[in-house]
C-alpha cells in the first residue's frame, strides 16, 4: 500500500466502517513500520566519543547519497549503516496509538509515515551514541520543528538535545538539473518530481531551500551545532567542512 493517500471522505459508512477503517489502518502502518520506516544511520569512524546525531537535510536530488559515499570514501563514517529494531513494542504500539490519530486527517498515509519516522527516531536517540542520518528527523519535520520553536521552546529544546544538523544547499536549478539527470539516467523519478515542468520544479526546491534554511536559523539561535554546505563546490571541500564540524562536536 505504499503511496496510499486515505481520504476520509472516500471511506465506508456503516456499522462495519470503523472497523474497516482501522483495519487499513494497521495493516498500513505495519507495513511502513517493518520494511520502510528506517533511516539509514552510519557510525562515526574517528569520532566515536561523540554522542551527536547528525541530521542530513536537503531537497531530493541535491546530493546526499553522493556525499554519503564521500564521507565513506574519507573514512569519517562507516560504510555499513546500523540498524536499529524496528520490531520494538514501544515502535510497535506507539505507532498503532498514532495511526488512530490520523483518522481526524484527510491524507491519512503521510501522516503514519511521519508518525513511524518519529518513532524510529526514538530509537536512534535511546542508542547514546553518535550517528549521521540520511533524511532523519530534522529532514521530514523541518517545517513542524520550525513551528515548535516559535510556539513550544521548550519542547523544541528537548527534541533537538544531542543533535546537530548538516544543511546541505545549492541554487534550485542546479537541483533542477540533477533531477533531470538521475531520472534520464535510472528511468524513475520521485513522487515529488513527477509530472512537473523544470518551473515548477525550481519552485519546488525553492520552498523545500527555505523550509530547511529557516530550520538552521531556528537551530543556530537556539545554540545547537549548525553547518550549511554548498553542493555546488567541490566534493572534496564539502567533506573537509563536514570533518572539521565532526571535530568540533566531539569538544562540545
Amino acid at each position: 500500500m505504499p503511496g496510499l493517500i486515505l481520504s476520509l471522505g472516500t471511506l465506508p459508512l456503516g456499522i462495519y466502517g470503523d472497523f474497516w477503517v482501522l483495519l487499513i489502518m494497521k495493516a498500513t502502518i505495519e507495513r511502513f513500520l517493518y520494511n520502510r520506516a528506517g533511516f539509514k544511520a552510519y557510525r562515526y569512524n574517528n569520532h566515536s566519543h561523540s554522542s551527536y546525531i547528525v541530521d542530513l537535510v536537503g531537497p531530493p536530488g541535491i546530493g546526499k547519497t553522493t556525499l554519503i559515499k564521500a564521507l565513506i570514501e574519507r573514512s569519517l563514517i562507516q560504510a555499513e549503516n546500523d540498524s536499529f529494531d524496528k520490531k520494538e513494542r514501544v515502535c510497535k504500539s506507539r505507532a498503532r496509538l498514532l495511526s488512530l490519530a490520523a483518522l481526524n486527517q484527510g491524507d491519512i498515509a503521510t501522516l503514519q509515515r511521519k508518525a513511524v519516522k518519529l518513532i524510529y527516531d526514538l530509537n536512534i536517540s535511546q542508542s547514546r551514541k553518535g550517528y549521521v542520518v540520511d533524511e532523519g528527523l530534522s529532514h521530514h519535520f523541518a517545517n513542524e520543528l520550525c513551528s515548535m520553536f516559535l510556539e513550544s521552546p521548550d519542547d523544541f529544546k528537548l527534541l533537538m538535545q544531542r543533535r546537530a544538523v548538516i544543511n546541505l544547499t545549492a541554487s534550485p536549478e542546479t537541483i533542477c538539473s540533477r533531477i533531470r539527470i538521475r531520472g534520464n539516467k535510472t528511468g524513475r523519478l520521485l513522487p515529488c518530481h513527477q509530472d512537473k515542468s523544470d518551473e515548477e520544479l525550481v519552485i519546488f526546491n525553492t520552498e523545500a531551500l527555505r523550509g530547511r534554511e529557516y530550520l538552521a536559523t531556528c537551530m543556530k539561535e537556539a545554540g545547537y551545532p549548525i553547518l550549511t554546505v554548498n553542493m555546488e563546490g567541490a566534493r572534496e571541500l564539502a567533506v573537509d567542512h563536514i570533518e572539521v564540524f565532526f571535530s568540533s562536536l566531539a569538544q562540545r
